[in-house]
């Protein structure tokens, strides 16, 4: 990736037909997109993503049907992505009123979602969201984000950077844990609190199942939608919490003021530099642009769509501005916060290129944190005694 910050005009010698494409896929707009902002509403993103959704799983069933395996991963890359923004966007902001006007209509949404998708009872994810907002429980044992990678996929200050990393990729990929984040999810939505969306849940998921059964289609159901919905959900959930928080200083950590809120996050924008030296020829430069931009629309363009999903690149915006009515708009919205300063906030936002630099950099933030959670590890033994 290399440690170099890119700037979004680097990529203005390209033409202007490709802009709009990388505006999106590195999340970071040109001085041009301030310029013309279309506003766009949160309407904008349930339709959008509900597209994606649909496209996603009928280009999965033409690729299963016929036995072509391309089709079928591409419809898989798709169906998660739409179900994952589904989730870290419209799930989201419903838990913090911000899709609808109403109260009401926020959380009835939220739960729709929720059973519809199989994901956590909407009314435990609100909860757990508020304390991830609160400066007071993030990063600690209390924070959703933090207990799932620590408490689940096992990473500790003491792990190098490298079995950090290993841990990560053995809990995304291992049809173990799959299956344990399944029976978890089935688990939670059966324990819920709220025996009417939990049964409505059971009943909508039972009689799908025993529909596809009927017409012995039960292995469609499975490539087209299960696969999607628990392993996909599942593996796309596990790296992009791995790139959600980054840990400040041991000193700021444990004064947890604003200075932490703003410290906590940073951008993590998809893409690497596009380097054209002045010197370079036409040939050279010409070899460049194409081989970057073969990097650009494979494996960068897949982090965007399976990972970093939605407004998750710019989830600094939200850590700063979680009321935003303007948060459709993340990518415009971000970056003009940014060029006024982020008052009152101490420390303007932190632009971090590459998804796997940024994770890399979180884990070694993480084991520099170690004396943090040491103290307090001793602190709690010390109440216990």
């Amino acid at each position: 990736m290399g440690e170099k910050l890119m700037e979004r005009e680097t990529m203005a010698v390209l033409p202007n037909f490709i802009q709009p494409f990388l505006t999106w896929l590195t999340a970071k707009p040109r001085k041009e997109d301030l310029e013309k902002i279309n506003k766009r509403t949160p309407l904008y993103h349930v339709i959008a993503t509900s597209v994606l959704i649909t496209f996603g799983t009928t280009l999965a069933i033409a690729g299963y049907s016929s036995g072509f395996f391309v089709p079928w991963l591409l419809g898989f890359v798709l169906t998660t992505s739409g179900i994952k923004q589904m989730q870290v966007m419209i799930c989201h902001n419903c838990a913090h009123n911000m899709v609808f006007a109403s109260r009401t209509a926020n959380f009835q949404f939220g739960n729709l979602l929720s059973g519809f998708f199989l994901l956590k009872p909407f009314a435990i994810y609100k909860k757990e969201h508020l304390l991830h907002h609160d400066h007071k429980t993030l990063l600690t044992d209390d924070d959703d984000t933090l207990s799932f990678l620590k408490g689940t996929v096992g990473l500790t200050p003491n792990d190098s950077v490298k079995m950090m990393w290993a841990k990560l990729v053995w809990h995304a990929f291992s049809p173990i844990t799959i299956l344990g984040s399944v029976t978890k999810r089935v688990a939670s939505t059966i324990s819920s609190e709220d025996r009417k969306v939990s049964t409505l849940t059971l009943l909508f998921w039972i009689s799908l199942i025993g529909i596809f059964l009927a017409a012995g289609q039960i292995e469609l159901f499975v490539a087209v939608w299960a696969l999607p919905v628990f392993a996909g959900f599942h593996i796309s959930s596990t790296f992009r919490l791995a790139a959600e928080h980054t840990w400040p200083s041991v000193e700021v950590l444990e004064k947890r003021g604003i200075a932490f809120v703003s410290e906590a996050t940073t951008g993590v924008f998809i893409g690497q530099a596009l380097e054209l030296p002045e010197s370079a020829s036409a040939l050279n430069r010409s070899v460049r642009i194409t081989i970057w931009l073969l990097k650009m629309a494979t494996f960068h363009l897949f982090v965007r769509l399976f990972v970093m999903v939605g407004d998750t690149p710019c989830h600094d915006f939200h850590h700063r501005r979680p009321k935003s009515k303007d948060w459709p708009n993340y990518i415009t919205a971000r970056e003009k916060d940014l060029n006024d300063g982020s008052k009152p906030y101490p420390v303007n936002y932190e632009d971090h290129w590459g998804y796997l630099s940024a994770v890399t950099q979180n884990f070694r933030n993480y084991r520099d944190a170690r004396p943090y959670y040491e103290n307090i590890a001793t602190d709690l033994q010390g109440v216990k005694a």
